[in-house]
């Protein structure tokens, strides 16, 4: 579990950190200090704070706009009890 910070004004990597202290986060969290972010197209990020958790499988589990500490927990957590998905062969 990664969180990403993103448009922050001044500094994004304090206000990451300040965030992440305030709200006891346990989990990285960086920033994407582009203006046009990539990850936040990606995700349809349009105001924060948006909690995206996106499963072991690669699909998007919750999407949220706004910062629900009990919510969020409560899908990672049934996320994290899933089994990993099987390893697929390459050729």
């Amino acid at each position: 579990m990664v969180g990403i910070a993103l448009w922050a004004e001044g500094d994004p990597l304090k206000m990451a950190r300040l965030f992440a202290q305030r709200h006891k986060l346990t989990y990285p969290v960086t920033y994407d200090s582009q203006q046009k972010s990539k990850v936040a197209n990606a995700y349809g990020v349009e105001g924060l704070s948006t909690n995206i958790v996106v499963g072991r499988d690669g699909i998007v589990r919750y999407w949220h706009f706004g910062f629900d500490a009990q919510s969020l927990k409560q899908v990672v957590v049934a996320e994290l009890k899933k089994p990993a998905p099987k390893p697929t062969k390459h050729k």
